[in-house]
């Protein structure tokens, strides 16, 4: 049996979207837990990384339900992201790429990648749902496991990518981390130079651009639902 590490990123305190904190932190409190209902022995981190810093409860009620808890939130380059513009997009893409190859660095600089077979990145506040199928991972155990890839929304000129990947479930083996490490840097650099020539890149886009494709299988249903942030729409992968 193969050992899963899931990497849930939060953003309690967020000031965009139609969901108070409170609402926020309860769906991340039921994202751990149909984690902990579908793989029973996953271990999971959380990494807070919107640029308000959790309370001492929401502290406490975070830590309660993880195995790992990394609070990237008075990070200068979070704060100065988090004020710099009121466009949820590049706050909540930039922020998501640039703290979550960080953790990635941080839990493998600690020996915590180490321990675990496959790594799973996933959106808080959404939830596995019975799509989500745990013998997938023991059958393709040295493949990036994502969703099918998608026609951009956006004019070429824009995001000059013309496919994406959903980001809310996807994973990898640990012996292919730094390899997603890269991404992450490569992701980073290529966001920042969009937004300087006045153009956006998102992470759905920079995953399509980064992944090594010849290391990756696309699965119909990676088994994750929700609703999104800025408008509450339900969605499922």
């Amino acid at each position: 049996m193969i050992r899963h590490l899931f990497v849930v990123t939060s953003a309690v305190n967020s000031r965009f979207g139609v969901y108070t904190p409170a609402e926020r932190l309860e769906q991340t409190v039921a994202t751990v837990q149909s984690i902990r209902a579908r793989v029973p022995d996953a271990a999971i981190a959380i990494v807070e990384c919107t640029g308000v810093t959790p309370t001492d409860e929401q502290e406490r009620r975070l830590r309660e339900h993880c195995d790992y808890y990394l609070d990237y939130t008075t990070d200068p380059d979070v704060q100065r992201l988090y004020t710099s513009t009121d466009n949820w997009d590049i706050v909540k893409n930039g922020t998501e790429i640039m703290v979550f190859g960080r953790a990635l660095a941080v839990l493998e600089r600690n020996g915590i990648v180490g321990y675990y077979d496959r790594i799973h990145k996933m959106s808080g506040r959404y939830v596995l749902n019975a799509d989500f199928d745990p013998a997938l991972y023991e059958k393709l155990s040295d493949r990036i496991i994502i969703g099918p890839s998608q026609d951009s929304q956006f004019p070429n000129h824009v995001t000059q990518v013309a496919r994406q990947y959903m980001a809310r479930l996807w994973s990898w083996p640990a012996s292919r981390h730094d390899e997603i490490i890269q991404v992450y840097q490569s992701s980073l650099a290529f966001f920042n130079s969009r937004v300087a020539a006045g153009g956006y890149v998102d992470i759905e886009h920079v995953l399509y651009q980064f992944l090594n494709r010849e290391h990756l299988t696309e699965v119909d249903r990676v088994g994750v639902e929700g609703t999104i942030a800025p408008n509450g729409v339900a969605i499922r992968n």
